[in-house]
């Protein structure tokens, strides 16, 4: 037999284009049939665009990259399951053995994101509701702000419970010493260290000092350094306590904020055209599938009978 090659393939084709033409009329009309949606559901893509905001980035981890991260965790994943029941929805039953392996195959399948060139954040969203992928792509935006804010919280909550007992302690300290200084004016009329000194300076030069001058040189002399000290210190825990309550108050107006971490480029659109399946794709590669088994059938024969 001649070696099989282009012109032979040609011949053979020619000879029998009948039977090629009704294989592909057949496989046509197979898969139009089967790629119908009798068969396969339309599905619908809804997009939405959003951009990172009010994040702070960790090491070389920009703010992309980190809201990335929370769209794509476990949390945002399981919160869209419970939202929008897709478990029901997915016709997957929470009983059966390998529900949650099911169920992130739908998930990763019908939602993607992935950064734009322009460092936003492009959300997709597929299901067979036109009117549900465009809730869902809505609810994602929604639902990764809630888990960011959450997440957020939980931090800035173990500052404001660190900063708390730093108060109390700081509180305590200035307490203790300005009952200290209470009891050195009440018990020796020490008001001020450095007026009072200065003053009893000058009467000192008198030939005579009344009985309160005395009794008040006498107090400087024996407490004046420990109540000038005391001083000292109180004013030093006076402006630690003022830094500690400005950090405690910033981590509160955190904790108790509702900033959005997401600032939305492009709304979620409600799609009017459906993005699977592609038909004729399903179409022409049938057809041509079908048609060069059919030649290879004919190709086989051919040689069989030679």
């Amino acid at each position: 037999m001649e070696n099989i090659n282009t012109v032979t393939i040609a011949k053979i084709a020619f000879t029998h284009w009948k039977k090629l033409s009704l294989v592909a009329i057949i496989a046509i009309i197979l898969s139009s049939f089967f790629s119908s949606p009798l068969f396969i559901s339309p599905k619908y893509k809804s997009t939405t665009v959003i951009f990172p905001s009010n994040l702070v980035s960790f090491s070389n981890e920009s703010n992309t990259e980190q809201l990335l991260q929370f769209i794509n965790s476990e949390e945002l994943k399981n919160a869209m399951a419970k939202r929008f029941d897709l478990y029901k929805h997915y016709g997957i039953d929470t009983a059966e053995q390998r529900a949650v392996s099911k169920f992130n195959e739908y998930y990763n399948t019908n939602f993607s994101a992935s950064a734009t060139l322009y460092e936003s954040v492009d959300i997709e969203v597929v299901d067979v509701s036109p009117k549900l992928a465009q809730s869902m792509a809505i609810g994602i935006v929604e639902e990764v702000n809630h888990l960011i804010l959450q997440t957020k919280k939980n931090i800035v909550a173990e500052y404001v419970k660190t900063y708390s007992n730093q108060l109390k302690i700081k509180k305590s300290e200035i307490d203790s010493i300005e009952a200290k200084l209470k009891y050195m004016r009440v018990n020796y009329g020490l008001l001020d260290y450095r007026a009072q000194a200065k003053v009893i300076s000058k009467r000192m030069g008198k030939k005579s000092m009344s009985e309160i001058d005395s009794k008040t040189m006498k107090a400087l002399q024996e407490h004046g350094g420990d109540y000038e000290l005391l001083h000292n210190q109180l004013d030093i825990e006076l402006n630690s306590y003022k830094d500690i309550k400005s950090a405690y108050d910033k981590n509160m107006l955190d904790y108790n904020g509702k900033l959005s971490y997401t600032s939305v480029v492009s709304k979620a659109n409600l799609p009017d055209k459906k993005c699977a399946p592609m038909r004729l794709v399903i179409v022409v590669l049938f057809t041509l599938s079908s048609l060069l088994l059919a030649l290879t059938i004919l190709l086989f024969n051919t040689k069989k009978q030679n």
